[in-house]
């Protein structure tokens, strides 16, 4: 027992500070219905703020720590629910999460713009001298961290029941309109829980910086392990989000203990959390999670998918745009030609990701997961004596049957519970899956050789364009038949398609497997164009970066994902400054923000000159003109 003492207290100690972040989580969701995915991005953006009043401007610490918790990060809590919540009123709840993913990618690209993505130390808040506990060195400075946990607990406890304010908290979370009426402002309530819940977000990651360091991605990730502990409360309960913070906190510490010598396992500690996730609301009844509220919003998060107008003026428009980028090469060489063929790709990646986010209107935060394992199932097949061709097909082939397992969180959970669950899946798929030899192989490169013919890089733009080029053909055309009319049929009112005898369950599988296949293919040549891909060629962060550009640019066509391409790839390359790479995260979660329920993003505010009003008015013209020669003849023929 001795020997498992020490990762008990680093368990206990760890799970004191995931349990601040998921009440402040479960705190304001029950309140507001709505789910922060930024809450560990903006405990994140006050650490920092902490460490620059402490480290920069010599601030003590004790005053340092009360201007971060008791006045930036009520601030804070007041802006995103005053600023962003309030201008969403009555929104879906996909635009929420858009909206709250968005702003964890504008803050987390903005605290690396600004102190750079190196981690930075953090001088211990409390005294790390030690005490013995059964044979073992505790230092008081774990000790007081527990404490501080366990007594926010029990005076948040003492909050909801024995205060005012925590009853009226109580009654807005039972019944907000009924609170109203009594005479109390639940607005203002919703407003306070903001509040207290930015603070538990900072309090939690200013206690573990010092352990983990200051590190923006590492800060948001360790947050953001707090959703499982969320998820096993059912995001209401209190008492149980704190049982599963400490429990899953425990179990991987203790799991340490055994992965040290498996190489493959290593990642199981960081992965745990989000395999919890993933798994209560996997396998937990479907009546587990309901939203808080369901919101209605004639303003979809895109407008309603398909073609408008006759299938063969998409076509088209389609077919003009590739004989186009055909041109490319006699006017681009060296590394535009390579900036090109990416940004080619990189259209297929967003077109795949665009039949959920835009023609079912279902949020995946794992597409990076299905791009990865196209490169990596394709570098297997050719390392077997594939020839090339058939391997990149055969890999996006066998992303199929992963689509198809993904589409189970699809057919029981909808909207923040299926955007939760992808993003458990993505989360633990990077550091668990890939570091198994199934994934990259025993050395962990996926090494991607082309055949002779497809080395020059012409020759590989021209073989990148037609695949690119036959897949959104076929991409168009499944919005425009009968499979795209029932996904935007189910994403508006999947009781109405039920009620007309259609099974919505086998269309959400195949818009899944549609998705998984595109995406291996996309993936299967971004790493062709690269030849080498490793675990950190895509990491978790991607899959919501490309959801985040995606709503930018539109998710309803091609054309949205022609300019989510341009924006993310070509932009930077045209532009080398860095600070264009640097801030492009942060313009892309503003611009994700300010667009979340504008009908087709930044295509939906191109609008082409209508000339149908004019044609109609001719045909009116003309239609009266004849009606005008018909009674006069008839009047003559009277009259004769």
């Amino acid at each position: 027992m001795k020997a498992f003492l020490p990762f008990l207290i680093i368990g206990v100690t760890t799970g004191a500070i995931y349990a601040l972040a998921a009440m402040g989580l479960v705190l304001t969701y029950t309140t507001s219905g709505v789910f922060n995915f930024a809450h560990g991005a903006v405990g994140m953006l006050v650490t920092y703020l902490f460490y620059s009043l402490r480290v920069d401007a010599g601030w003590p610490t004790p005053l340092a720590l009360a201007l971060a918790l008791l006045v930036v990060a009520p601030l804070l809590g007041v802006i995103i629910d005053r600023l962003l919540l309030t201008r969403l009123a009555g929104a879906t709840t996909a635009t929420y999460v858009v909206v709250s993913l968005s702003l964890l990618v504008a803050i987390q690209g903005g605290v690396i713009a600004l102190y750079g993505a190196e981690t930075r130390k953090l001088a211990p808040l409390f005294p790390t001298s030690t005490f013995r506990l059964s044979g073992v060195n505790v230092g008081w400075d774990q000790a007081i961290v527990v404490g501080i946990a366990v007594a926010a607990g029990l005076a948040l406890a003492h909050f909801f029941s024995g205060t005012h304010l925590g009853l009226k908290t109580k009654a807005v979370v039972g019944d907000p309109e009924l609170t109203e009426l009594v005479g109390s402002d639940s607005r203002a309530i919703t407003t306070i829980s903001w509040v207290l819940g930015t603070v538990f977000a900072a309090l939690s990651g200013i206690l573990m910086a010092p352990v983990v360091g200051l590190d923006a991605v590492l800060l948001t990730l360790l947050v953001v392990q707090a959703f499982g502990a969320a998820v096993v409360g059912r995001l209401r309960s209190l008492p149980l989000t704190n049982l599963g913070a400490y429990g899953i906190a425990v179990v991987a510490a203790l799991s340490t203990k055994y992965v040290a010598n498996y190489r493959s396992l290593i990642g199981l500690p960081t992965a745990l959390p989000f395999i919890v996730l993933f798994a209560v609301l996997i396998f937990s009844p479907k009546s587990a999670f309901v939203e808080v509220t369901e919101r209605t919003d004639v303003r979809r998060l895109v407008d309603r998918p398909g073609v408008r107008g006759r299938r063969g003026a998409q076509y088209s428009r389609l077919g003009a745009v590739i004989a186009g980028a055909a041109l490319l090469p006699l006017v681009l060489s060296g590394s535009r030609l390579l900036t090109a063929t990416t940004t080619a790709a990189y259209v297929l990646v967003f077109a795949s990701l665009g039949l959920l986010v835009g023609l079912s209107r279902q949020l995946s935060l794992c597409h990076a997961v299905f791009v990865v394992f196209g490169a990596t199932t394709l570098s297997h097949l050719l390392s077997a004596g594939v020839p090339y061709p058939l391997a990149l097909l055969l890999a996006a082939v066998t992303m199929v049957p992963v689509g198809a397992a993904l589409a189970i969180p699809a057919i029981r959970l909808s909207g923040l519970f299926l955007a939760l669950a992808t993003f458990g899946f993505g989360v633990l798929a990077q550091y668990l899956l890939f570091n198994m030899g199934l994934a990259f192989g025993r050395d962990a490169v996926g090494v991607i050789p082309r055949p002779d013919v497809l080395n020059g890089d012409d020759a590989f733009f021209y073989f990148v364009l037609g695949v690119v080029a036959l897949s959104l053909f076929l991409i168009e055309t499944v919005r425009s038949t009968r499979l795209g009319r029932v996904l935007a049929a189910v994403a508006d009112s999947p009781s109405g398609v039920q009620s007309v005898g259609i099974n919505p369950t086998a269309s959400r599988v195949m818009v899944f497997c549609l998705s998984a296949f595109f995406a291996a293919l996309a993936g299967g040549l971004l790493g062709s164009l690269v030849r080498v891909v490793t675990p950190t060629s895509f990491d978790f962060f991607q899959s919501l970066l490309w959801v985040t550009v995606l709503v930018v640019a539109g998710a309803r066509g091609f054309a949205g994902s022609i300019v989510a391409a341009v924006l993310l790839i070509t932009v930077p390359a045209v532009f080398t400054s860095a600070s264009v790479s640097e801030w492009q995260p942060v313009v892309f979660g503003i611009s994700a923000i300010l667009l979340a329920r504008s009908p087709n993003g930044i295509v939906g505010l191109i609008r082409l000159p209508d000339f149908s009003r004019l044609t109609r008015g001719l045909e009116w013209r003309g239609e009266d003109r004849r009606l005008a020669e018909r009674r006069a003849r008839l009047v003559g023929e009277a009259a004769g």
